[in-house]
């Protein structure tokens, strides 16, 4: 079994994520979202594959998998001992962005 490690900038995403869904929809509903992103991240430690593939993007040389949920998706990458959490991406945000974010945290 893989340890996480999330990068200082996905955990800010994190942050702002949970903030945000305060603010619209109160702490209950934060709190599920909170769970629901923590859960399946913590599944990446015994099933490294879950996510899928994205080929076109990477992080220190290796290709990232993404896992999909309906506010979020997570980019990580795996490691011979830890998965790395590149990127927290709200699905509402603009994609044309996104190959620029993931190439500064190289």
């Amino acid at each position: 079994m893989r340890g996480i490690h999330w990068l200082r900038e996905a955990e800010d995403e994190f942050a702002d994520i949970i903030n945000y869904v305060i603010q619209q929809f109160g702490q209950d509903v934060a709190m599920r979202v909170y769970d629901d992103i923590i859960s399946r991240v913590d599944l990446l430690a015994e099933f490294p594959d879950l996510g899928t593939s994205e080929p076109r993007y990477h992080f220190n040389g290796l290709p990232l998998r993404v896992l999909h949920s309906k506010l979020t998706r997570v980019f990580y990458c795996v490691h011979e001992t830890e998965i790395i959490v590149v990127l927290l991406w709200n699905n509402r945000m603009d994609d044309r962005r996104l190959a620029k974010v993931i190439e500064s945290r190289n």
